[in-house]
Order: structure tokens, then C-alpha cells, then sequence
């Protein structure tokens, strides 16, 4: 269904609902937050005929025009020219203002709202009931709040564009919460899920899909972003499908981040899905705990369909740029794209920072006796010690079998060492099992450093490499500093 269609839709549910209700008792529209607006028309017909208004008025500065931009209908035959001239520029001043209030004028009583360049107006007819002046007020911030989302709208539309193809899953995920937090004045939380390696599959093919946080909204907690969410908190069984759209109370990150704070509120869980395959999934905080409904719903259904697609292509980018960057055993850089980055560093100019070079022990004899299934594992297991032991800014790569190698900007041959230390008695002290069997393992380790071991970058491979070397030829299992 078209993004035309929806909001059509939804205004023609909103629309006769709003009329019925009238004729029942003069009550507002269904329910708060439902309102005639997303579209001018029959939008602003139907708010005009409700009311037996005489006109009804939109005015708004648009940046992407040259001057403003204003919609009006009304009632040719009950107002002279002069009178629609006068209420233009009552609403003019009123939008340049921010002025909102109800006052009299000559074709009739103008009763207006005006917020960040848009101004919405009604002139009723002096006969007008003064009590249903609250009803009146409380339609137009109803309009005047669908007109200034509409951009919002627009933009999701056109979110099918070449440009959405380039977007970064984060880039997704930012966007969507967002846009979501401007829609429904909320804080948002969006997750996407990731694609297990080929050997992760094999090793675990039961285990479940990780799901990272993408996206965080201007209210969220920003230490939120990038963080894996734990296995089963309620956001990552919606985001693999594993449940469908769930409202819950208290957290349901799983404790992501384990000081965050929590309000005791309703929280809305909604999948993204491309088809029938989910994606990823949004966490809304709604205000006062209440689900949008209505032209608010249609808008938030909008925006996940029109996220689908646009987070199953940046996934795939994604992906493509790891693979091609990533060593496919075990996730870890590449050669080619290690040395990138230490060419980055500027390796001949004098930059702080250390460099370590890593080999599992007897890995040869891991082959021969279990076959090279476990020896991929193995290599897998090693990995993530060495992801587990270092630090945020720290770089690590598989170089070549069973050689593996961590770049440590701005550390000394101290922190090196001690770090190195670190993922060696890590090693040694974490059981690794195959076949239901526990299976020693160990490392060695050559640590060079800019500039205790050299003044510039570029001799350090070397100098790793170097210490490395005597470290297996002392006995392996041993962390060795260039030059010592």
C-alpha cells in the first residue's frame, strides 16, 4: 500500500468517526492525537464543515520555497475578498509571532495557533456557540501539529531514493528513532539483527542471531548505541521474530548498560520487517504510557514499512564492506586491512602507541588430532579472548594461520606488555571444549612500542615479529618485549 493510500486511509476513518461523534453530542474528534491533517484536503474540508466555519487556513514559512506557503478553503459565497485578504494577514503576523488565541474581526471570529513558522486559523460565524470554543482550539493544535510533521512524512516517502541505498545500518537506525521521537514525542530505541558468520553456524546452528543497538533518540541514553543486546531480552526476541509486537513494563534491553536508569512506564515493541522476515525492532517510551492511535499510528506504521527495505540493503552493505575488510573465520580484520589502518597512523612520523603480535602454541598438533573443524574453532575462540581483553580503540586482525596481531594507539611498551599479559593468562584460564572434551590452549607473544623500541611506526611488524620469535624459542606460553 502507498504512503498516499494509508494516510487516506486513516483520514477518512478519522474524518467520520469526528462527524458522527458530532452529531452525538458536539463531542472532540475519537480520541486524543486523532485529528484532520497529514493532507490539506479533504482535511481542512472536513474540520470547516464540522464547525459550519466560514474558512479554514494554513500558513507556513517553507524553507525549500522562496517565500510562505498557504492553503486556505472557504466559503466564497459568505466572505468578501476584503475579509479573506484581512484573515491572511492576521495569520501572517500570528505565524511570524507564534501568536495563538481567538479574536473578532469583521467576516467573523478567527480563532488561530501558530508554532515554528506554521500558523492554522478558523473563522467562525459570529453566531457561534462560545462554550465549543475549546473543541475548536483543541482541533487546530491537533492540525497545526499533523502540518508541521508532514516534511517528515514526505521524507520517509522518498526514503525508496538512490541515496537511502548508500545508508550505513546505523545511519537506519539514527533516522528511524528520530523521526520517531519527532512524531510521537517519545524516546526511541532501534535494534537491528545481525548475520551470524558461516562458522558460527556451523559451530552453534542453534544459537540465536546477536542484535545490536543502531539507533537512539535525542531522550535515549547514548551509551546505548552499538552495544549487543543480551540473548533474551524482549527487544532482541522482536527484532529475530521470535515475538511480535509486545508492550511491556520495566526494561526491556536486558540491562544493556548496566546503571541505566529506569522509569517505571509502558514500553511499545514493534518489529521491522522486510515481508514477513523480521530485521530488527524499535523500543517506544510513549507519553503517559498510551499507544498512538489513529493518524499517529498510520504515521508510525509508515515509517517501520518504509524502514524495512531500507535497513535490509544497508545490512547487506554492511556486510559486503566487512567482508571484504574482515577476516571470514573469525571476524577480526584482515592483513590487508590491518596494515590500512597502520598506514593511517602515519607509521614513518612519531606517533605513540604499541604493537602486538600473537600465536596460539602447538596449533599444528590441534589439526593433526582433531581435525581442521576444531582448529577453525579454536582460532574463533582465540579471537574473541583477544576482543574481550582489549580496549575501545584498540585494533585487532588475524595476519595470517594462527598469527594474529593488536595495534594499541597511544600506548607504551608497558601497557602493551600488560595487555598482551592480559589475553595470555585469559587464554590459559578459559576452558575450550570440542566434542564435549576440554582441550588445553596457549599463546605467545611479542610486544615493540613508538617510541621505547623504535622512534617511528614502521619498523615495529618487525620488532613484533622479532620478539615473537623468542618467545616460542623460550618455551612458549611467555609475553616477549622487543629488544629485551
Amino acid at each position: 500500500m502507498t504512503l498516499i493510500a494509508v494516510v487516506l486511509a486513516a483520514l477518512i476513518g478519522a474524518g467520520v468517526g469526528w462527524k458522527l461523534a458530532r452529531r452525538r453530542g458536539g463531542l472532540s474528534l475519537l480520541a486524543a492525537g486523532v485529528g484532520p491533517h497529514l493532507l490539506p484536503d479533504p482535511a481542512l474540508e472536513w474540520l470547516r464543515r464540522a464547525y459550519g466555519a466560514l474558512g479554514v487556513w494554513v500558513t507556513e514559512l517553507d524553507p525549500r520555497e522562496e517565500g510562505p506557503h498557504a492553503e486556505r478553503i472557504v466559503d466564497a459565497e459568505r466572505l468578501s475578498v476584503t475579509e479573506i485578504a484581512a484573515v491572511d494577514r492576521r495569520l501572517e503576523r500570528a505565524r511570524d509571532q507564534e501568536q495563538s488565541g481567538a479574536e473578532r474581526l469583521e467576516g467573523g471570529t478567527l480563532v488561530f495557533d501558530a508554532l515554528g513558522g506554521t500558523a492554522v486559523g478558523l473563522l467562525l460565524p459570529h453566531e457561534f456557540e462560545p462554550h465549543r470554543l475549546g473543541l475548536v482550539e483543541a482541533d487546530l493544535r491537533r492540525l497545526l501539529d499533523g502540518v508541521r510533521r508532514r516534511p517528515h512524512i514526505v521524507a520517509l516517502a522518498q526514503a525508496q531514493s538512490q541515496e537511502a541505498s548508500l545508508e550505513s545500518t546505523g545511519s537506519v537506525g539514527l533516522r528511524l528513532a528520530y523521526q520517531l521521537e519527532r512524531a510521537l514525542d517519545a524516546q526511541v530505541v532501534v535494534a537491528a539483527r545481525e548475520t551470524p558468520s558461516e562458522l558460527e553456524r556451523r559451530i552453534a546452528p542453534t544459537a540465536r542471531a546477536p542484535v545490536r543497538v543502531v539507533g537512539v533518540s535525542g531522550r535515549g541514553d547514548r551509551r546505548l548505541l552499538d552495544t549487543l543486546l543480551p540473548e533474551f531480552s524482549d527487544l532482541a526476541r522482536v527484532a529475530r521474530g521470535e515475538l511480535s509486537k509486545i508492550t511491556v513494563q520495566g526494561d526491556p534491553l536486558g540491562g544493556a548498560v548496566a546503571d541505566r536508569r529506569q522509569r517505571p512506564s509502558a514500553v511499545i515493541l514493534l518489529p521491522i520487517l522486510l515481508g514477513d522476515e523480521a530485521l530488527g525492532a524499535v523500543a517506544i517510551w510513549p507519553p503517559n504510557g498510551r499507544e498512538p492511535i489513529g493518524a499517529l499510528l498510520a504515521e508510525l506504521n509508515e515509517a517501520l514499512t518504509n524502514a524495512g527495505p531500507r535497513l535490509a540493503r544497508a545490512l547487506e552493505a554492511d556486510k559486503r564492506k566487512a567482508d571484504a575488510s574482515s577476516d571470514r573465520l573469525t571476524g577480526l580484520l584482515n592483513r590487508r586491512a590491518f596494515d590500512q589502518v597502520l598506514a593511517q597512523a602515519d607509521p614513518r612520523g612519531p606517533r605513540e602507541g604499541a604493537l602486538v603480535y600473537a600465536d596460539l602454541d602447538n596449533f599444528k598438533l590441534v589439526n593433526d588430532a582433531l581435525g581442521h573443524p576444531a582448529g577453525d574453532a579454536a582460532l574463533v575462540h582465540f579471537a574473541r579472548i583477544i576482543q574481550g581483553q582489549i580496549r575501545g580503540g584498540d585494533v585487532a586482525a588475524r595476519i595470517g594461520g594462527e598469527e594474529f596481531a593488536v595495534w594499541l594507539p597511544k600506548a607504551n611498551l608497558e601497557v602493551g606488555t600488560r595487555i598482551a599479559e592480559r589475553i595470555r593468562i585469559k587464554v590459559g584460564t578459559t576452558p575450550w571444549d570440542w566434542n564435549g572434551r576440554h582441550w588445553p590452549l596457549s599463546a605467545s607473544f611479542g610486544v615493540a612500542a613508538s617510541p621505547e623500541t623504535s622512534p617511528t611506526l614502521d619498523a615495529l611488524p618487525a620488532q613484533a615479529d622479532a620478539a615473537l620469535y623468542v618467545a616460542k624459542r623460550a618455551g612458549r606460553n611467555r609475553v616477549e618485549r622487543a629488544g629485551g
